[in-house]
C-alpha cells in the first residue's frame, strides 16, 4: 500500500547534536514510502533500456552520436588570470576559516567548500564542461612561487607515467576520508588548514613533475573535474580562421556523448572512476541505520563519527576493493560470452567510462538535499566572512528555508529529483557500454551477448542507490 512520505521529527531532534559532518546541516529521518516499488521500477527501466538499445538499428545509433548544433567561438582565457582571482578568493576563504565564525553555518569557508564547490562546482561542470582547468587556483599558485623563488618555473623531475593517476587516487581517497570519516571536515579552522595542506602538496607536485603533468595526473581535482566533464554536452573543437590563426569552436551535442571519444582509460584511471563512485556510495552506506548496527552502534543514539572512526576508515576502503572486484568480474564476464580476444585491462580501461554517469548521478542524488539548504547558508555567511558585522551582498541576514526538507510536498519533490537523477544515469551508462560495445565488436550479437554481466550490473546498482535514497538514516 502507497504510504506517504514524511520525516520522524523524533529522530531529527535526537541527531541534532550529532557532531562532526561535512554536511553541516544534517539531520536524521525516516521516509516512510513504498521503497520496494522505486527500487525495483528504477531496475527495470535501466533493463529495459539495454533492450531497446538491443533493437535499434546501428546506423540510427551512429546518427545520433554524430548530432552537432555549431555555438560560435570559444573566448580566448585572459592567461593566468582567473586562476589567480581563484587564488585570491581560496585565500580569503581560508583566514575566514581561522578569524571568521566558529559556527560552520556562519562560517563561509565549510560552505563554500562542501556545498557550492564541491557539490554546485561539480553540477555546473556536467553541464558546462571543464572550467576547473581555466579556474582551478593551482596555476596562479605556481605562478606567484615562480615569480618570488628562481627556478621553479621547470620542473625538476620528469613525471613517472608509469604510475599514472596513483597520486591523484591517493589524494582523492584522502579527501574522502577527510570528509566522510574524520571527526570534524566541517570546522572552520581545520578545515582551513586541510586546504593549506592540500594547496602545498599540490605546489610541491607542480614544482617537482611540472604544471601540465601534475595537473594531469596527479593533482585529485584536475582530474575528478575532468572526469565530470565528459559528461557536458558542450564540446570544443580545435580549427583555424580564415587567416590561419588558431581558434576553439563550440558545439552542443548529446549529453554524455563525449565519453565516447575518451578512449581505453589506464588501470589507474579505471581506479579512478570507481573510487569516485564508491566513495559517495559509502557516505550513503554509511548513515543508514543498517550500517551503524553493523559496526555496533545505536542508530538512534549515534555518538558520533570518533565512535567509528577506524571501522569506516576499512569501510571507506573496502567498498572501493568490493567495487571494483565486481566491476571486474562483470567485464571478464562479458569477454567470455562475447568470445572476446581483447585484453583484460584494456576491456577494463574500455568500458569504465560507462561508470562516471553514474558516479555524477550518485553525486546528484546524494548532496542534493544538502545543496538546497546549505547552499542558503553560504550566500548568508559570504556578506560576513570575518564576522566583522558586514554585510557586503545584503544576505547578512537573509532567512535560511531549512523546511524545505521537512515539507510534505517539497520531500516529495525533491526524493523524486533523486530517484530520477539516478535512474537517468543508469540509462546513459547502459547506452553509453552499447555504444562502446559496438565499436569493439565484430557484430550486434557479440555486442549485446557481452554487455548483459554490465548491465546485470548496472540494474543492481540501481536498485542499491536506490536503496539507499529510501533508507532511514542517522543525519
Amino acid at each position: 500500500m502507497m504510504r506517504s512520505l514524511a520525516l520522524v521529527p523524533a529522530l531529527a531532534a535526537a541527531a541534532a547534536p550529532l557532531p562532526a559532518l561535512a554536511h553541516v546541516t544534517d539531520r536524521a529521518f525516516v521516509l516512510l514510502l513504498p521503497t520496494h516499488l522505486y527500487a525495483w521500477g528504477g531496475g527495470l527501466a535501466v533493463a529495459l533500456s539495454f533492450a531497446v538499445m538491443a533493437l535499434i538499428p546501428m546506423t540510427r545509433l551512429r546518427a545520433v552520436r554524430r548530432l552537432r548544433l555549431p555555438l560560435g567561438e570559444l573566448p580566448r582565457v585572459a592567461g593566468a588570470a582567473p586562476s589567480l582571482v581563484s587564488l585570491a578568493v581560496l585565500a580569503g576563504l581560508v583566514v575566514a576559516g581561522y578569524v571568521g565564525d566558529r559556527d560552520p553555518l556562519s562560517n563561509p569557508l565549510p560552505t563554500v567548500v562542501w556545498t557550492i564547490w564541491w557539490v554546485g562546482f561539480t553540477l555546473l561542470h556536467a553541464l558546462a564542461g571543464n572550467l576547473w582547468n581555466v579556474l582551478n587556483p593551482w596555476r596562479g599558485l605556481h605562478r606567484l612561487a615562480a615569480a618570488v623563488v628562481p627556478g621553479v618555473r621547470e620542473r625538476l623531475l620528469a613525471y613517472p607515467r608509469a604510475i599514472g593517476f596513483v597520486p591523484a587516487i591517493v589524494l582523492f581517497f584522502g579527501f574522502a576520508w577527510f570528509e566522510l570519516v574524520y571527526e570534524a571536515p566541517q570546522d572552520p579552522a581545520i578545515l582551513a588548514s586541510a586546504v593549506i595542506v592540500y594547496a602545498a602538496i599540490t605546489l610541491a607536485g607542480m614544482v617537482a613533475f611540472g604544471v601540465r603533468d601534475w595537473l594531469h595526473y596527479g593533482e585529485a581535482f584536475s582530474v575528478f573535474f575532468r572526469v565530470v566533464s565528459w559528461l557536458s554536452p558542450l564540446v570544443g573543437a580545435a580549427d583555424e580562421r580564415a587567416d590561419g590563426a588558431p581558434r576553439r569552436r563550440l558545439a552542443l551535442t548529446v549529453p554524455g556523448a563525449g565519453l565516447l571519444d575518451i578512449g581505453t582509460l589506464r588501470l589507474s584511471g579505471v581506479a579512478f572512476v570507481l573510487l569516485a563512485l564508491s566513495s559517495v556510495s559509502f557516505d550513503g552506506l554509511s548513515r543508514t541505520f543498517w550500517w551503524v548496527a553493523l559496526v555496533g552502534e545505536n542508530p538512534l543514539e549515534f555518538p558520533g563519527r570518533s565512535a567509528v572512526l577506524g571501522v569506516n576508515t576499512l569501510g571507506l576502503a573496502g567498498v572501493f576493493a568490493a567495487l571494483f572486484g565486481v566491476y571486474a568480474l562483470a567485464v571478464l564476464a562479458g569477454r567470455w560470452l562475447a568470445g572476446s580476444q581483447e585484453g583484460i585491462v584494456e576491456s577494463l580501461g574500455r568500458y569504465v567510462v560507462a561508470i562516471v554517469p553514474i558516479a555524477f548521478g550518485y553525486h546528484f542524488a546524494h548532496y542534493l538535499p544538502a545543496f538546497i539548504v546549505d547552499g542558503q547558508y553560504a550566500v548568508r555567511a559570504l556578506s560576513d566572512p570575518f564576522a566583522l558585522g558586514w554585510n557586503l551582498f545584503g544576505t547578512a541576514d537573509m532567512h535560511v528555508h531549512a523546511a524545505l526538507l521537512t515539507n510534505h510536498a517539497s520531500v516529495t519533490l525533491v526524493y523524486n529529483l533523486q530517484v530520477g537523477g539516478i535512474v537517468v544515469v543508469h540509462v546513459m551508462a547502459v547506452v553509453v557500454a552499447h555504444f562502446l560495445a559496438l565499436r569493439r565488436s565484430g557484430s550486434a550479437r557479440q555486442a549485446i551477448l557481452g554487455q548483459i554481466p554490465m548491465t546485470v550490473l548496472m540494474i543492481g546498482y540501481t536498485v542499491f542507490g536506490l536503496w539507499l535514497l529510501s533508507s532511514p538514516t542517522i543525519g
